[in-house]
């Protein structure tokens, strides 16, 4: 039996590397308790056909009873290990089910272990062998079948029908490929575990294929659940990389944070600490310019004070919802006028209620135009407008500062604010322009209107 027992010992080889494996990969925490299952059952496989090795080895009737319990034994928990497989595979939740299908297994393996001959026969005489095509011979008993053999065929049965029902299950849940190639691997391994019952009863003269069917599942579980791992991989390589975008947002915010309170409220209260320091000289030598002095520092303490308003609102964008969308632009005009000596005219006409991230956009765009005209334009008027009705808000943001040339913008190098700007506007559907000419200033124009459903025309 040199090709049988050579074929068997590759087969029981791959079952054990691929078990081992699966319980490796359920040590790591990627889906445990399916691969630790899995693992199981592929050990038990290898088990069974340790035992099959046994049984065709035997040379007389006491080894071959040895070796035919330890492999119905193996088979019974091979069957136990498969229904719970299964059941964590399609997700089946009746645990009750499987618990009564595992008792008729539990109540078969009892009673393998008691019978002297094992559950299959209830006496044995002899063996006798079957010659196979190829020349070889194995051995096979000849006695009486043991009438708790029903037991057996019960539970067979049973378990047949809860693999093939949950199969079907995942199939009506829209896991129509993963049940599929499960559904035929079921149906390959049942078939060979048949077929060796037929031999069993003599109805049948051939080798057992029952290991064959064991590790066509094997491999087809194990395909099965390499696949979704390669995918939990993925998906945990993207949260990683998520978790480390968010990380790298959150550290570019922060420094966008610090520099705002190092350019607007970290200066403006060190002017006014040097202000509040030289008042009282000055009040004794010049009440008059004291007294502008207090109104310069009453004025940048405002400014401070809308300006952390603005970085609060920005660390809390739900705060956007307790305000307008006017209030915000003058909180933001209101803030420059502490930290710039410029004259700003603010407008405010009308009310339109906004979303949090429309009013976010216009708040950004705002913030951004104003400190562009602080930087750059050498302006020393500022006026801003923002009309509302009831279907659009437009928001314009003018000076008179030294203007550029505004067929420039086009050049990502040397005005990035301007096309950070046109991208916000894009995000939320808005219009944005610009336009500036050398000496005459700038104006930026913001426009958004609600979204219109577009209806085909009706007869």
């Amino acid at each position: 039996m040199t090709l049988i027992l050579t074929i068997l010992s590759i087969v029981a080889g791959m079952t054990l590397y691929i078990g081992f494996l699966h319980l490796l990969i359920a040590s790591g925490r990627l889906k445990p308790a399916l691969n630790f299952c899995f693992g199981l059952t592929c050990l038990v496989a290898f088990g069974y056909i340790l035992a099959l090795i046994a049984q065709y080895k035997a040379i007389n009737v006491d080894d071959y009873i040895n070796a035919r319990k330890m492999l119905t034994s193996f088979g019974y928990i091979y069957g136990i290990t498969t229904a719970w497989l299964v059941a964590l595979y399609t997700n089946f939740n009746s645990v009750r089910l499987i618990l009564v299908l595992n008792s008729l297994y539990f109540i078969s393996l009892l009673i393998n272990q008691i019978s002297p001959t094992g559950i299959l026969y209830s006496h044995i005489s002899n063996l006798s062998s079957i010659s196979l095509p190829w020349g070889e011979s194995i051995p096979h008993p000849e006695g009486t079948l043991n009438p708790l053999l029903s037991f057996q065929i019960l539970a067979l049965i049973g378990n047949s029908v809860f693999l093939f029902f949950a199969c079907y299950l995942q199939y009506r849940r829209g896991e129509k490929q993963a049940a599929l190639t499960l559904g035929i691997s079921l149906a390959i391994l049942i078939a060979t575990v048949q077929h060796d019952r037929l031999v069993d009863l003599g109805k049948i003269q051939f080798v057992y294929l029952s290991e064959f069917g064991f590790m066509s599942f094997v491999i087809v579980m194990s395909l099965r659940l390499s696949k979704d791992l390669i995918q939990a991989v993925k998906l945990q390589e993207q949260l990683l990389e998520s978790e480390r975008l968010r990380k790298i947002a959150v550290e570019v915010e922060r420094n966008r944070l610090a520099r705002d309170l190092h350019d607007s409220v970290s200066q403006t209260l060190f002017t006014v600490a040097t202000i509040a320091e030289a008042l009282p000289r000055v009040w004794k030598r010049n009440p008059d310019i004291a007294q502008q002095g207090l109104e310069e520092l009453a004025q940048l303490t405002q400014g401070a004070l809308a300006e952390m308003r603005n970085l609060l609102i920005e660390l809390r964008p739900d705060g956007l919802a307790e305000k307008t969308l006017g209030e915000l632009i003058q909180q933001l005009t209101k803030a420059i006028c502490g930290r710039a000596s410029l004259q700003v005219t603010t407008i405010v006409e009308g009310d339109l209620p906004l979303s949090g991230e429309v009013k976010l956009v216009f708040c950004r765009i705002t913030q951004e135009a104003l400190n562009n005209i602080i930087k750059h334009a050498q302006a020393t008027q500022v006026s801003v407008s923002l009309n509302c009705d009831s279907q659009k808000a437009i928001l314009r943001i003018s000076d008179n500062g030294c203007g550029f040339d505004s067929r420039q913008i086009a050049i990502p190098s040397g005005h990035l604010g301007i096309a950070i700007m046109k991208e916000r506007a894009d995000s939320i559907g808005a219009n944005f322009h610009l336009s500036s000419y050398l000496g005459r200033g700038s104006e930026i124009c913001l426009s958004w209107s609600i979204p219109t459903l577009k209806i085909g025309n009706q007869e």
